[in-house]
């Protein structure tokens, strides 16, 4: 069965429905969740995406969903956040720290503390091979040696600005 998404308009108005991989209308938008995963010693949760997957193959990145048909934005959280890693999101643990306006999608960057070891992450055989644990430091030598995708420093620089992360804390 396909996955029925919402189209919005440049206000984030709710316009009509589309099947999620299909092209979005002049004027529409799609929205997306990242969640940024952050631990009581300051380092992120990444994972790397699968190698067959059609965009940004074996690049490291931060959780990721699209909305969908009547969803809110912290309920992709949750379940995506299930799907590929296994970990239970509750409200308390998370935060939304920003949209980002694309052209054709909005990103909702979320921040959802958890001390989760990496051992204990079930991870999505389909989409994610590989989740570490990560220092700003190494996340942003990945990004320069072209490992992550391309959102992964500018969102992590948000971030970083929203909460005013000094030296890995918070």
């Amino acid at each position: 069965m396909p996955e029925i998404i919402d189209l919005y308009d440049n206000r984030r108005n709710t316009i009509k429905t589309a099947r999620y991989r299909t092209p979005v209308p002049n004027g529409l938008n799609k929205l997306f969740v990242h969640i940024w995963f952050v631990n009581t010693s300051g380092q992120f949760l990444m994972q790397q995406r699968m190698a067959n997957t059609g965009r940004f193959p074996n690049k490291w990145c931060a959780t990721s969903g699209c909305v969908r048909h009547n969803e809110a934005s912290f309920n992709t959280v949750v379940r995506e956040t299930f799907e590929e890693l296994g970990i239970t999101v509750d409200a308390p643990q998370a935060e939304l720290v920003a949209t980002i306006k694309h052209p054709k999608d909005f990103v909702d960057i979320w921040l959802v503390k958890t001390d989760t070891e990496r051992k204990d992450l079930k991870l999505q055989p389909s989409e994610v091979q590989n989740a570490q644990w990560m220092s700003t430091d190494e996340i942003l030598e990945y990004c320069r040696s072209d490992k992550c995708t391309p959102s992964t420093s500018h969102e992590l620089q948000i971030i970083q600005d929203f909460f005013g992360f000094i030296d890995g804390n918070y």
